[in-house]
C-alpha cells in the first residue's frame, strides 16, 4: 500500500495546498518497502489530486488543508488524514505504529478525535466549548 505525505525539509508540511514536495512510502504489515520523493511545484490542486491517483496513494497524512482540495481528495478515493504535525519520519513511525492521533502530532487547536463530522465549523450557535470539545472534556 502506498501513502503520502507533504513534506518540507524533514517535517511534515503545515499547509497541503502550498507544499511542493511530497514522500511517497510504499509499506505493507507496517513495514517500509521503499520511499520516494515527488515534486509538485507550480501544480493546482486538480493536478495534485490526478498526481497521487497516478501513483496510487491510499492514505495521505497532512497537516492543514483546504476544504476544496480535501474534498477532492477524499472524492478520488483517497483516505486524508489531515491537522497533523512533526516530524516527517516522526509521523510516519506513528501511522504504522496506531499512535496517529496522539496530542503530541495534531496541529495546536485541531480536536483530538478527529473524524468525520467533527473539525473546524461543527459547532452549533452559542456552543463556546470549541469544536470537538463536550463540557467534560474531548471527545473520543
Amino acid at each position: 500500500m502506498k501513502l503520502a505525505m507533504p513534506v518540507w525539509n524533514d517535517s511534515l508540511s503545515t499547509v497541503l495546498d502550498f507544499a511542493d514536495c511530497l514522500l511517497i512510502v510504499d509499506y505493507e504489515s507496517g513495514t517500509i518497502h521503499g520511499r520516494s520523493v515527488v515534486d509538485l511545484a507550480g501544480t493546482t490542486m486538480a493536478e495534485r489530486v490526478a498526481r497521487l491517483r497516478e501513483l496510487g496513494i491510499r492514505v495521505l497524512l497532512c497537516g492543514a488543508v483546504s476544504r476544496p482540495l480535501d474534498r477532492m481528495i477524499r472524492a478520488a478515493g483517497i483516505e486524508i488524514i489531515p491537522f497533523l504535525r512533526g516530524r516527517a519520519d516522526d509521523v510516519l513511525d506513528a501511522y504504522l505504529s496506531g499512535h496517529l492521533l496522539e496530542p503530541g502530532f495534531m496541529l495546536p487547536g485541531c480536536p483530538r478525535g478527529y473524524g468525520p463530522g467533527r473539525g473546524m465549523g461543527r459547532r452549533k450557535r452559542g456552543d463556546f466549548s470549541g469544536p470537538g470539545r463536550n463540557k467534560k472534556g474531548w471527545n473520543i
